[in-house]
């Protein structure tokens, strides 16, 4: 066994549920026999807290009640109520600012940047090939030249009398 009991098996010993050991140690260690009695000095007297304050009459606890609302009821609200109308004001406030529309100047940058993305997009439909097929159509022009050099046939020729 260890020097000393551990807080589980002193509050196991208070409690009813030691066994034969615990109670061996308890004999001979003086530490370990005060915690014990500490503990079942403190169970013992909020025990007898707790039977105290249930054998009291009914109608304290009634009467308490009854004092606690009187008091409720009687206080003075006034200074929550312009907190709470000062935290109306700002909440509209607020809410007006948020939801008004921005009417300043309008950004030239962002116009200019719009205009310029339109402008890129229209060239980009008007090709009669897309950019990325451009180096495609180089290679197919340059093997075009290739042929009509050597007296064959180009490519596309073909493709442009099949229409």
């Amino acid at each position: 066994m260890n020097s000393h009991l551990s807080e589980d098996q002193i509050t196991e010993w208070v409690l009813g549920s030691g066994d034969e050991g615990v109670l061996r140690h308890l004999e001979t260690c003086h530490i370990c026999a005060l915690q014990a009695e500490g503990l079942r000095s403190t169970l013992a007297g909020f025990r007898a807290a707790v039977h105290a304050t249930a054998q009291r009459d009914p109608n304290l606890w009634r009467n308490q009640q009854l004092a606690f609302k009187q008091r409720v009821l009687a206080q003075d609200w006034y200074p929550l109520r312009w907190a709470w109308d000062a935290a109306m004001v700002v909440v509209l406030i607020t809410a007006i600012f948020l939801t008004r529309a921005p009417n300043g100047p309008k950004n030239c940058s962002s116009e200019d940047a719009d205009n310029a993305l339109l402008q890129a997009v229209q060239g980009d439909l008007s090709r009669e090939v897309p950019q990325a097929l451009a180096p495609a159509v180089l290679i197919a022009e340059e093997r075009n030249e290739i042929l009509a050099n050597r007296g064959a046939r180009p490519a596309n020729a073909a493709l442009k009398r099949s229409k």
